[in-house]
Order: C-alpha cells, then structure tokens, then sequence
C-alpha cells in the first residue's frame, strides 16, 4: 500500500513543525536553566515547566483557529521541548533520597500549579480569543 504524496508532504511538515518547535523550546529552557540561579526547593524546571503549562492552556483555546501544523509546533514541539518531565522526576528523586515527605510534597505542588497555569492560559485565550459560534 503506498501512501498518497499529499499525505507523505503533511505528514513531513507535520514532523518539521514538531521539531523546529522542540529545538527552540529545548535551547530556551537550557537558556533559563543556566540563566536563573538555582532556588533550592522551586527550581528552574519548576518555573519552566509552569511557562509551558501556561502556554499549552493558551494554545489549547485557540486550537481550532490556528492550522494543525502551527498547533503541533506550538504543543508537541514548544512546550514538549520547554518543559521536561525527565528533569522533573530527577530532581524528584533527589529530593527523595534526603526527604520522602518534601519531595512527594513538591510532586504535588508542581502538578497542582501546572494545572492551574494551564486553566488560567485557557481562560486568558478565550477571554481574548474567545470561540466562534460554530466552535
């Protein structure tokens, strides 16, 4: 089964999208991580991972306006590169091997912040954009 040319070209500017958004959210977090001093128990990643949340809530509100690519490009690439579960779960396991406490206590901060960045990047892209009568 061969696939259509028009597919193979959607599906190859789908990827290019997706990486050129992950290679500039990857150099701007490395940016960050070596531009902000290191805060102990709220680091860069929890910032940066804060960003991309918020960013990913505002790109979800506007998702039926802007083309699938730039959608891509923006989610699975922008903020997939900006934030870092890796990163995340590695200062996790730090935390862990001094304190269990401290570092499921950070777990559940970072995840209830992301969250609400999330919903509040939602909310500021449909108080500004909000959807059409057909969305």
């Amino acid at each position: 089964m061969t696939q259509k040319p028009t597919h193979v070209r959607t599906t190859a500017l789908m990827f290019g999208a997706v990486f050129i958004g992950g290679a500039v959210g990857s150099l701007l977090r490395e940016l960050f991580s070596v531009s902000i001093p290191h805060a102990g128990f709220l680091t860069q990643t929890f910032g940066i991972n804060i960003v991309a949340c918020f960013i990913l809530g505002w790109l979800y509100s506007v998702r039926n306006r802007v083309h699938a690519h730039v959608l891509h490009l923006g989610t699975v690439g922008f903020c997939g590169g900006l934030s870092t579960f890796s990163s995340f779960v590695s200062e996790l396991e730090r935390l862990a091997l001094s304190n269990i406490w401290v570092a499921a206590s950070a777990a559940a901060l970072e995840i209830a912040v992301g969250l609400a960045a999330a919903i509040l990047g939602e909310a500021i892209g449909r108080r500004f954009h909000p959807p059409r009568a057909t969305e």
